[in-house]
């Protein structure tokens, strides 16, 4: 099952290999609360649900352009980005595992660095599995050059997401990011009749 959490995690971890994905659940989810003046920023979380719903849809057009343009360019373009996503999402249905949602939470951790802000978007994902639903905390990294009005993503999981990714992505801004840990999902067994 693991390896499966980690194939699923994938076209939004990208940087991670399928064992880091998998690992992404194993340590507690240690966010920070945002301060008021951090919720100034109303189209980083209606844009991060337009990308949890554009992958939801399989609209992968959609979740490329809502991600972050450096990690398109790092997984060579914007096709093999696609493809990646629809090779995992592939997988996940042979193996009979299906996203029911994922619901988006308040940003918090917002950094400015060189004319950019970038901010922590918790998220929470259901998968239904054969044994029940597997329920799971995650985040993502919003990046916005526009003072807020438009923001690009990176789907991140603490241990694949290390300071020397961040740096690899964010240059100015992996050393002030607070990168939460994650937890290991937790599996609600379906009950028999």
């Amino acid at each position: 099952m693991n390896r499966i959490v980690g194939t699923l995690i994938v076209p939004l971890l990208i940087m991670a290999s399928p064992c880091e994905a998998s690992a992404i659940f194993k340590k507690p989810l240690n966010l920070q609360r945002a301060a008021p003046e951090e919720t100034k920023y109303k189209n980083l979380k209606t844009q991060a649900d337009e990308l949890t719903e554009a992958v939801l849809k399989a609209d992968y057009g959609r979740a490329v352009d809502l991600t972050f343009p450096k990690l398109i360019e790092l997984m060579g373009g914007r096709r093999k980005f696609i493809s990646v996503m629809e090779e995992g999402m592939k997988e996940m249905q042979s193996e009979q595992f299906r996203i029911m949602s994922i619901t988006v939470e308040e940003p918090e951790g917002v950094v400015e660095a060189e004319s950019q802000i970038y901010a922590i978007v918790p998220t929470t994902m259901r998968i239904k599995v054969p044994e029940g639903t597997l329920v799971g905390k995650a985040f993502m990294i919003g990046v916005s050059k526009d003072g807020g009005e438009h923001w690009t993503f990176v789907d991140s999981g603490g241990r694949s997401m290390d300071k020397r990714k961040l740096k690899i992505l964010f240059p100015s801004a992996a050393d002030k990011l607070r990168i939460p840990e994650i937890e290991r999902p937790v599996l609600y067994r379906q009950s028999s009749p």
